[in-house]
């Protein structure tokens, strides 16, 4: 499966959320959240979540659910709540879930890449266990 991430700071999440958000939601695209060049955050679809939980070693415990109006206002304030130990804040729309805005502790599951561009990229699936 070819999953494309992008990485993208935080202060440009928050202005480019609207486009990004519907790439994510519909599987095309994974946003890698950094502040200051430190992972701070991913961005994934619903189903790379479901994905998560499925596994038998992990398991998203600690969820909190936001409207994605005031998730453009509160990204510090989202991303401080996952420092303290939430697992992944959902985003709502018309209070359906869109997409989630995952913890970078669970870096390890997630394939990503390690080099290259956009055209050529390398991933890897860690078996690291936590």
């Amino acid at each position: 499966m070819n999953r494309s991430f992008k990485q993208i700071p935080m202060s440009e999440l928050r202005i480019k959320l609207p486009k990004l958000r519907r790439q994510v939601q519909s599987g095309n695209l994974r946003i890698v959240c950094t502040h200051y060049g430190e992972v701070a955050a991913f961005l994934l679809p619903l189903q790379d979540v479901d994905a998560l939980n499925s596994e038998e070693e992990i398991s998203i415990q600690k969820t909190e659910e936001i409207p994605l109006t005031e998730f453009r206002d509160q990204l510090t304030e989202a991303w401080e709540r996952l420092l303290g130990g939430t697992d992944c804040i959902y985003l709502t729309f018309h209070k359906r879930r869109v997409v989630a805005f995952v913890s970078p502790r669970f870096t390890h599951y997630l394939s990503l890449p390690l080099i290259g561009d956009a055209d050529k990229v390398l991933f890897f699936h860690s078996e690291i266990q936590i």
